[in-house]
């Protein structure tokens, strides 16, 4: 028998038995030639009614759950089950009307008239069940028979079929908002917000009224968050997280108040129940990141039970923990640096908080404890899981491209290929590729390393790319690179498509330092490129090939000019989305490492932001018109630091090391078109047009405290201008970075909201060598960045400032 015909049969057996239990009260006699369920001749014995319908309900609902479409049975269902007092048959009817009641609009009338006398029932289980259904059946012509007893509901004498009624609301609001609003059932609520007695109830009502009133906002005042703080502890665990989060939007008018709320909530920490600190932790976060120094103090209070949470809680837990954890290392890394060995990984430890753990520990390391924890994570690269083993290597080479300064790490990540693992040796090859990016000055220690390389020996395609594009970058200073190169041109069919286009401009690049020994390949691996399926390895191949018969200049220009330095990476953090991911601290935005709104359909319930101005540059805070609101303090907490060090430093300059012209190695243009087999006659001969120095910053200005206090006082040059932006709080944190990417370096910083001072110097490259100092000055409230730049070369000062407009834009 098919399926669906069996599906039908089911049916049609259900429905025969409920209408012989409906007439009869007892199931249909079974045509077995008179034997009974037994089987042994005995005749079966009546069964109670009411258990009758018990098992034929639980039939109904088992083909429900396996996705039996039984709504054809709605008629016999309501007429089999009343009347009734059996609480589970009832409980099973309200779950089949609730689940067809859309499918079947007309025949769902029959049943409200059944919800609608059990929500009179002098059993409150039965009321509330009764008024819970009926506002389930999602219909919006039935509106009319809910609103009465949902009235009668609010005011019912047993808490739970108010708690009922009040979740009820909000269904009503769904189908229709302006019923709720002629009703005045808003106003209702509040009123039980103010005054039930039930703990449950207040609860439910305030994450209804959250979601109905215009403005949410508006229920943040101090009476309300008072009292719900004195009987927090009512509440159950589940609704106090919820009215944390509700507390947490609320703004202080003064420290003292601050430090009274924190007061009530402190013993909330030692609590048992991790999402009740974590929401407290969210509360104290938010009221105090308008005082920074308070809010230091927070940090320090709460890490103690956020590490006791991550190191002896389950697997789930700690991966929460330590997710919400590694949000705040981020925001202030110096608080974090002395108790870098909370991070070190336990053999107990799952796969996920070990990520995170290595995560974190990149990012406290600092010149005190870099060396402590590299030897740390050099264990680590052991680790019988891959994953962790890989992503150890990786923390030693973020160390190293953050600390410049450091001795010894480059040699520590170089120190991984001696141990002969396959997966070890691809992962050190990526990162090499990653510090060379960096830190070009490293070049030759990385280079000698490979110096016993014959082949490429690793497999995984992201190793074969990132060591390509080393050869080619660097493959004058490696006598068997080009030979290298051919074993993977060879292949090259086979290889992966970012081999392909890595192997394409790394062999272009090492032509023009070593054009006899390449010319050969390079013409292969242009053959193979532009016969390749792949549109983008075969685009790469004609774009080289026309270039280089336009102009081999021009192609050396584009292609074969040195490394440039990479200051950072695209994978870091925006400094926005770190605050927006704080902002939603305690929350799945931790934990996926996104914002909200990447990952939900709807918005937030609170769509106002409490921490910027709104378009008429008032605060956007909460509580009500007359509260006085705080203006947003520094995202950084604490001192931003000089990165003076780190900038004497800094990696070479964008030239890095030897990008040989092809004239010298492999003689002038025609030369190098002879070698290609290129028609240099066919080419005429333009003019070669001086190109105009470009305005360009040393990577590696050299300054010290002492000398840029004389030349501030000393140079006569100078210049200003004031850079307006809405978003100056955010900018704060990351001025430091974002200036050092254009080389432009800080010696020193500080301040308080809302002003905030930076001197900083940068250095010409090439040329005179014009060396330029900047005080900066950011001013949150106005919304301001004003710059006071001097130089040596008054030449050069109006260049360096478009620059720095440009970089503070």
């Amino acid at each position: 028998m098919a399926p669906k015909e069996k599906t039908k049969g089911e049916v049609s057996d259900l429905k025969a038995k409920l209408a012989a239990v409906i007439k009869h009260g007892t199931l249909p006699a079974q045509k077995d030639g008179g034997k009974g369920s037994t089987g042994k001749g005995q005749s079966s014995t009546p069964k109670d009614p009411q258990l009758i319908k018990r098992s034929l309900f639980k039939s109904i609902l088992h083909y429900m759950t396996i996705n039996v479409d039984m709504s054809s049975l709605f008629t016999q269902m309501i007429i089999a089950s009343t009347p009734t007092n059996d609480i589970v048959l009832k409980k099973m009817l309200y779950l089949y009307i609730c689940t067809y009641a859309q499918q079947k609009p007309d025949l769902t009338l029959l049943a409200v008239n059944t919800l609608t006398k059990d929500c009179g029932d002098s059993d409150p289980t039965v009321r509330g069940l009764a008024l819970r259904s009926l506002c389930s059946l999602r219909v919006p012509n039935l509106i009319e028979y809910l609103i009465s007893p949902l009235k009668t509901a609010l005011n019912d004498r047993d808490p739970y079929v108010r708690r009922t009624a009040v979740l009820g609301v909000l269904k009503v609001f769904r189908l229709d908002a302006q019923i709720v609003e002629e009703l005045e059932l808003e106003t209702k609520l509040k009123e039980m917000f103010a005054n039930d007695s039930d703990s449950q109830v207040v609860a439910n009502t305030l994450t209804v009224l959250q979601q109905i009133v215009r403005s949410p906002q508006d229920l943040i005042t101090k009476p309300v968050v008072y009292s719900l703080l004195n009987r927090l502890k009512e509440f159950s665990e589940w609704s106090q997280c919820a009215l944390l989060e509700f507390v947490s939007m609320y703004r202080p008018e003064d420290g003292d108040e601050t430090f009274d709320i924190m007061n009530v909530l402190e013993d909330r920490l030692q609590h048992s129940n991790s999402a009740l600190v974590l929401a407290t932790i969210r509360v104290f976060l938010h009221l105090t990141v308008a005082i920074p120094d308070i809010h230091q103090q927070v940090l320090e209070r709460i890490k103690g039970p956020l590490f006791t949470m991550m190191h002896n809680k389950g697997p789930e837990i700690a991966f929460t923990v330590a997710s919400h954890l590694r949000l705040l290392v981020e925001r202030a890394p110096m608080l974090f640096s002395q108790d870098y060995k909370q991070f070190y990984c336990r053999y107990n430890d799952s796969v996920h908080v070990k990520k995170l753990k290595l995560s974190m520990l990149t990012v406290v390391a600092d010149e005190s404890n870099a060396y402590d924890i590299v030897n740390e994570l050099c264990e680590y690269a052991t680790d019988p899981h891959e994953s962790i083993a890989r992503g150890s290597i990786r923390a030693v080479g973020t160390i190293a491209m953050n600390l410049r300064s450091a001795e010894g790490l480059v040699e520590r990540l170089l120190s991984f290929l001696d141990m002969q693992m396959d997966h070890i040796t691809a992962e050190t090859y990526i990162v090499m590729a990653d510090i060379l990016r960096t830190l070009p000055e490293h070049a030759d220690k990385c280079v000698d390393a490979l110096a016993s390389l014959m082949t490429v020996e690793v497999v995984k395609p992201e190793a074969r790319a990132a060591l390509v594009w080393i050869l080619g970058a660097y493959g004058e200073k490696l006598q068997e690179a080009p030979y290298i190169l051919e074993t993977v041109g060879d292949s090259f069919d086979d290889e992966p498509e970012q081999v392909q286009l890595a192997m394409l401009t790394a062999t272009l690049k090492l032509f023009f330092k070593r054009a006899p020994e390449c010319h050969r390949l390079l013409l292969s691996v242009l053959e193979k490129g532009a016969n390749c399926a792949n549109q983008d390895v075969h685009d790469r191949s004609l774009f080289y090939f026309r270039l280089l018969k336009k102009s081999v200049q021009a192609a050396e220009q584009v292609v074969g000019s040195g490394a440039r330095t990479t200051p950072t990476f695209s994978e870091q953090l925006s400094s926005d989305l770190k605050e927006t991911l704080f902002k939603e601290f305690n929350s799945l935005s931790a934990l996926y490492n996104e914002p909200a709104e990447s990952f939900t359909d709807d918005n937030p319930v609170y769509e106002q932001d409490l921490y910027y101005l709104d378009d008429n540059g008032e605060a956007a805070g909460a509580g009500g018109e007359g509260q006085p609101q705080a203006d947003y303090a520094d995202t950084n907490l604490l001192d931003l630091g000089g990165d003076a060090e780190n900038g004497n430093g800094a990696g070479a300059g964008a030239g890095g090391s030897g990008a040989a012209g092809g004239a010298g190695n492999g003689g002038g243009a025609a030369d190098l078109m002879d070698l290609l087999s290129l028609d240099v006659a066919a080419q005429p001969a333009a003019a070669a047009q001086p190109a105009a120095p470009a305005f360009k910053l040393s990577a590696a200005p050299a300054m010290d405290a002492g000398k840029f206090q004389q030349l501030w006082g000393s140079l006569a040059a100078q210049d200003s201008l004031v850079v307006t932006s809405a978003n100056v709080r955010a900018q704060v944190p990351e001025l430091t970075n974002a200036l050092r990417a254009r080389g432009i370096m800080t010696m020193a910083s500080g301040g308080q909201e809302p002003m905030y001072k930076f001197y900083q110097y940068a250095q010409q490259e090439g040329g005179n060598g014009a060396v330029f100092l900047v005080e900066l000055i950011a001013n949150t409230n106005a919304s301001t960045l004003s710059c006071t730049c001097k130089s040596d070369n008054a030449d050069s000062l109006k260049a360096f400032c478009d620059l720095l407009g440009a970089a503070l834009q």
